[in-house]
């Protein structure tokens, strides 16, 4: 049975909130009326879907659509109500529509935007939650959903960028891994036929190429099998929480790619701290918020240690220079003079642009920095089957003359 949220008023003008079970929203409603208190709000829970379409969510690019969308809305005088409507109108995903009409029974009920968007911590981010608070307290809504419809298109272009530069490798390691896979399960089965007519031991590498070969062909079922727990096994160890830090450290010590996730976060947080700034989040407070919308686990720690120092009184840009391999030192510069000179936000914005420039330049170069490793990627994998097969062809003249 459903459970609903709700918020009462008795006589005296106390309000009190609870949750309370029913088949419908009508019954509960009903159920609370029984208590002669004063309804002011029944929502429903959102509960675990088993049916993924039915969760809310919302990609970054609907996210952006969004924001823009709000922030035109209240730009024009729509109000908040009027523009979750218009909104819920044009919403067809049954996830997002129940998200939306939840969200808007709560501000019908005289609740905040940032409140009512709270219970979606996981389709909007604490950053977002908050400076969307941070607008409606100072009046300035308008404008927080404009910067913040400038972070998340920043945010989206950066990522789009290193998803782009990641497709080219994955190809090729893709077409050479088919090819390998299809020359041992279809040619090699063929070539071992020939081979076996012949008396006379085999290279150690044609060996071991024909035992695989052999495994795939007669135990296709066990090799799929295999083949699974191997892909379930690495999804596990890369996504199980202690082991995090350690894969994070490794992917930022990456040749080429290290350098493309640490300008790619660097740029993040000097974007976010700044839409932060100008929305008038205090810097250690902005710092904190900022961890927390950062995926990795290294780059998270480190800017909660800088706003713990930075409460303490200690500075940002010296704190930062303690992480040098993760804060190149021209960005800690940069804030650095920032702080001194009173012109953080104006820094920050500098830093920014600085950054998604360099991971632009990086992810179009990448396939340049990228042949070498890939070459010998290809080499080692088609190059050593080839050598595999060929070593005791060559071999075979020498047979047929005996």
């Amino acid at each position: 049975m459903p459970k609903f949220d709700y918020v009462v008023s008795d006589n005296s003008g106390r309000k009190k909130e609870g949750t309370i079970r029913a088949s419908n929203k009508t019954d509960a409603t009903d159920k609370l009326r029984d208590k002669n208190d004063i309804i002011i709000s029944v929502t429903e829970r959102e509960g675990i879907d088993f049916l993924s379409f039915l969760k809310p969510s919302m990609s970054l690019e609907e996210k952006i659509t969004f924001t823009k969308s709000m922030a035109t809305m209240i730009k024009v005088g729509i109000t908040v109500t009027e523009a979750f409507e218009i909104i819920l109108d044009q919403t067809k995903p049954r996830g997002q529509r129940r998200m939306f009409e939840n969200i808007l029974d709560r501000i019908r009920t005289g609740q905040s935007l940032a409140s009512s968007m709270r219970k979606y911590d996981t389709v909007f981010s604490s950053l977002y939650i908050n400076m969307v608070k941070t607008g409606e307290e100072s009046g300035n809504l308008e404008k927080v959903l404009k910067r913040l419809t400038i972070q998340l298109e920043k945010e989206y272009e950066v990522r789009k960028r290193v998803v782009s530069a990641l497709i080219y490798p994955a190809v090729i390691v893709s077409i050479t891994t088919i090819m390998a896979i299809g020359i041992v399960i279809f040619i090699m089965p063929k070539i071992t036929k020939i081979f076996q007519r012949f008396d006379f031991e085999l290279p150690l590498p044609t060996r071991m190429l024909i035992g695989f070969s052999g495994f795939i062909t007669d135990y296709t079922l066990l090799a799929l099998v295999g083949a699974g727990l191997i892909v379930g096994g690495l999804i596990f160890i890369f996504r199980v929480k202690f082991l995090k830090p350690f894969w994070h450290t490794v992917f930022l010590k990456l040749p080429v790619f290290g350098n493309i996730l640490v300008f790619a976060n660097v740029a993040r947080i000097a974007r976010t701290i700044n839409s932060l700034l100008q929305a008038g989040v205090p810097v250690a407070e902005g710092l904190k918020m900022t961890g927390d919308m950062l995926d990795n686990i290294i780059y998270k720690t480190a800017l909660e240690d800088v706003s713990e120092k930075v409460e303490k009184g200690g500075g940002i840009g010296e704190n930062l220079e303690k992480n040098s391999k993760l804060f190149p030192p021209l960005a800690t510069k940069m804030i650095y003079i920032g702080e001194r000179t009173g012109s953080l936000e104006v820094t920050t914005k500098h830093i920014a642009q600085l950054y998604e420039k360099d991971v632009e330049n990086m992810t179009k170069n990448l396939s340049v920095l990228l042949e070498p490793i890939l070459l010998v990627f290809m080499a080692v994998m088609v190059g050593g089957i080839a050598l595999s097969i060929i070593l005791p062809i060559y071999q075979l003249p020498n047979l047929l003359n005996k």
